[in-house]
């Protein structure tokens, strides 16, 4: 069984960081959940990871969908849900093409790489709750991004420490490793 080890810091807190380690097979979530616990915080805030390690990329970032609230519970009736933007047929896409063409007077292969820099902006981030850690793959020594409630910004560094080929399959997941230093205060003034 395939495990990785995260090494997950709080700069600007000080020596304080966490060893998890979670089966290949649990997503994000299951990270974020672990993340949580291993902090001793309330995961009662949303949240992203962004792979490129850089805040509000949107091209990299892995949230909950639009609409759920911090324990990924949709709070509508998700099957009566419009997306945001609709995907377009061939025949649509030809249509926009053709339109933008015509409005701004670009040659039709510009127009086309717009549409297709258009697709990729507006795909919408990836899903936590559906996102495996093998389906990202992770190298050893990559870093990415967690950042924990929108309005305080907490800006975790997670870097992939060990990716564990044999790994116990007896074993709970996730579990911590390794704790050094005491977590700040989730509510350094009490603020709730």
């Amino acid at each position: 069984m395939k495990t990785y080890t995260f090494h997950v810091s709080l700069p600007g807190t000080g020596r304080v960081w966490r060893k998890i380690e979670l089966q290949a097979d649990q997503t994000l979530e299951d990270l974020h959940f672990a993340i949580q616990d291993a902090y001793e915080w309330d995961a009662d805030h949303l949240y992203s990871f962004f792979m490129s390690g850089k805040a509000w990329d949107r091209g990299t970032e892995y949230c909950l969908p639009e609409g759920c609230d911090p324990g990924g519970v949709p709070l509508y009736d998700e099957e009566f849900e419009e997306p945001l933007v609709p995907e377009l047929d061939e025949e649509q896409r030809a249509q926009v093409l053709q339109l933008l063409h015509k409005q701004l007077g670009l040659p039709q292969e510009l127009v086309g790489k717009f549409l297709v820099n258009f697709d990729k902006m507006y795909a919408g981030p990836g899903d936590v709750r559906t996102t495996t850690l093998e389906s990202l793959g992770l190298k050893l020594n990559q870093e990415f991004m967690y950042l924990f409630d929108y309005g305080d910004e907490w800006r975790f560094k997670v870097r992939v420490h060990a990716i564990n080929e044999n790994a116990d399959p007896d074993a709970e997941y996730p579990c911590i490793v390794e704790s050094v230093g005491e977590a700040p205060e989730q509510y350094p003034d009490g603020d709730e």
